[in-house]
């Protein structure tokens, strides 16, 4: 049976930089940051974050879907953005979604959970529909009419992406035509960000995250959902219409586990670096094609160090070549969907020829020698690109990008 070719034909950004494509992309090229102050985290350990302030298309939600976590939300507007970007109306019976989030529901869990300790014998029967993790795929299946495999993946800040490579997976096996794969996440809550406080992994105060440089000291943590729009090139070219172009070609895609720690990161990152080698493998990609790299980026000490080993182990001196950024340093870190926010970068920059910029960072660490684009995006003609997760737990995710070529 011959290889689908799978297309990325719709995107759908949701976060602090924008809630639609082309905000979203202004803001990223221009190096913006909206990292503030949230005024629900006041009083916690940190209280800084990357925050959807107010959601622009709330009006597309029913009545119930209000009632919903953010995290769903967020998901049902990204996902239903990506296929109105597809131009898609076809038949939901071959199409599916896929979400990825490492915290799921957990403002509504938080707040379900504080009722039952003021009265135990109180709980709504909207607790447990409403704070199932897996219902994050329910919600945007049943909003979309998407009747095709629905699940969500939860692999820590490794989600979003290892959620789009099991998609691209389904489609590549004949399982789905086409598929909206993606994350979402809402962890901007008083208990989520005390644990990841104690954690020891955020920053303080702004202006942070400071990706790879030498006065980094840990992340941000943001809000919202990227989601995309997957399908096979024979699905893509049957419904066409209007004729609109794919942006960008999925062609691999990698995961492995460092087998290491539930927390720590592995300071030689080689199982990122397996990962990496493995989406090359996949997509039948020479590392020196790879003309741009969405790095993870997170702005802790510990896991810049790591992934810029991990990019020299897999691409070796071509790393030096490649244009290297962590757009966190704009979006902040969004957990679960950093890597479908960071999978629509990775597009964006393949079919406009932009590679963004890494803000905040004034003078790289040690260890840190990449090209990370520092302040100011540049111009580029890119044949293929890369976006990396890592996450807690060891997981580790690559997605393979290609330029269009029909």
């Amino acid at each position: 049976m011959p290889v689908r070719r799978v297309l990325v034909t719709g995107l759908g950004p949701l976060c602090s930089l924008g809630q639609d494509r082309e905000s979203f992309w202004e803001n990223i090229a221009a190096g913006r940051s909206f990292v503030a102050p949230v005024e629900r985290l006041k009083g916690a350990p940190v209280d800084i974050g990357a925050e959807v302030k107010e959601l622009e298309n709330a009006r597309l939600l029913s009545p119930k879907e209000r009632r919903l976590d953010r995290a769903a939300q967020f998901a049902i507007l990204a996902a239903r953005a990506a296929l109105q970007d597809a131009d898609w109306r076809g038949d939901g019976d071959s199409a599916g979604a896929v979400v990825g989030s490492s915290r799921g529901p957990c403002g509504l869990l938080e707040y379900f959970h504080g009722s039952f300790l003021e009265n135990p014998r109180r709980i709504s029967p909207a607790a447990s529909p409403r704070t199932t993790p897996g219902n994050l795929a329910g919600s945007v299946s049943i909003h979309c009419g998407l009747r095709g495999p629905s699940m969500v993946v939860s692999a820590a800040c490794a989600s979003g992406s290892q959620a789009i490579g099991l998609a691209f997976q389904m489609i590549r096996a004949g399982m789905a035509d086409m598929m909206v794969a993606g994350g979402t996440e809402a962890a901007l809550t008083p208990f989520t960000i005390a644990m990841l406080a104690a954690a020891g992994i955020l920053s303080p105060s702004a202006p942070a995250p400071r990706p790879f440089d030498r006065e980094r000291n840990g992340t941000v943590i943001g809000e919202g959902a990227g989601m995309l729009v997957l399908e096979s090139e024979r699905h893509w070219r049957a419904r066409r219409g209007r004729g609109r172009r794919p942006y960008c070609e999925l062609a691999g895609f990698g995961a492995s586990s460092d087998a290491l720690s539930l927390a720590a990161v592995a300071p030689d990152g080689e199982g990122l670096a397996r990962a990496i080698a493995s989406a090359l493998e996949g997509a039948r990609l020479a590392p020196r094609k790879i003309g741009y790299v969405n790095a993870h980026g997170t702005g802790t000490p510990a896991g810049d160090a790591a992934e810029t080993r991990a990019l020299k182990a897999a691409l070796g001196r071509h790393a030096f070549g490649a244009a290297v950024s962590s757009t966190k340093s704009m979006t902040g870190h969004l957990l679960g969907a950093a890597g479908g926010i960071e999978a629509i970068v990775c597009a964006l920059a393949l079919a406009r020829g932009v590679v963004p910029p890494t803000i905040n960072l004034d003078c790289p660490g040690d260890g840190c020698d990449l090209d990370y684009t520092p302040g100011k995006a540049r111009r580029r003609a890119l044949r293929a690109a890369l976006s990396v997760s890592m996450g807690f737990g060891g997981a580790n995710a690559c997605l393979a990008f290609a330029a269009w070529r029909p």
